[in-house]
Parts: structure tokens; sequence; C-alpha cells
């Protein structure tokens, strides 16, 4: 659940998107979005969100078996463009998060094309 919709009833399109984004962390993790494992508290956005601030490592937290495939340039960086946009799909603001066909776009491009890396701002 989107954290402006913690408490209410109605969603928005914003929220499908932060919804969106924990799927891609749920496939990259291969964790639930509630999860045991993670310290009281705290769910998979998150867990991921403390992991990248403390490591700056995508691997502190890729699932391990994905990561076994990551020996391969080309699939780290198509892992780490899903990893990009499924940071931004959670931004705790909902006016920061991409709309879906941003999402598409951005998905469409980490397929197709090879460029530079932006690294994800750490949480304010």
């Amino acid at each position: 659940i989107a954290p402006e919709n913690a408490f209410a009833t109605t969603r928005s399109k914003e929220s499908d998107v932060y919804s969106y984004g924990v799927v891609l962390l749920e496939l990259l993790t291969k964790k639930k979005a509630v999860d045991a494992s993670f310290p009281e508290g705290m769910d998979l956005v998150g867990w991921v969100r403390s992991e990248w601030n403390c490591a700056g490592q995508i691997d502190m937290f890729i699932d391990g078996s994905l990561l076994e495939e990551l020996l391969d340039p080309m699939v780290m960086e198509q892992v780490y463009d899903v990893f990009c946009v499924a940071w931004r799909c959670t931004e705790r603001e909902p006016k920061n998060r991409p709309n879906m066909r941003e999402v598409v776009k951005m998905l469409e491009d980490a397929n197709t094309t090879r460029r530079p890396k932006r690294i994800p701002l750490a949480l304010h």
C-alpha cells in the first residue's frame, strides 16, 4: 500500500504506480512486500532503501539466484535499470513518481539501450 493510502479508502493512479514498484522489488529480491526477515515495522520498500542507502550496492538486496546471472554485464545493466524504475515508482511523495506511460518507456529503454546510469538519490 502506498504511504498516502495507509488510512484512505480511495486509490489513485499514483498509488497504482507505487504498487507496481513494489511488485518489481518483489521480483528483484524474491521477498514479499511484508516479510518476517525485515526488522520490526519495516516493509520491502523500506528495507531496500535502507540497504541501498547503507551500501549503495544492488547486490546487497538482489536475490542470490539472480546474482548468478549478473555475471553478464548487459544483464546487470538491465537489472539495475529495473531497480531504478522500482525506486522511482516507490518514491514516498506521489508527485515524484512517474506515470505508467513513463514506466513503460523506462522499461522499454532498459531492454533496448545502453547509456550511463544515474544512481537514485538517497532518501531525505
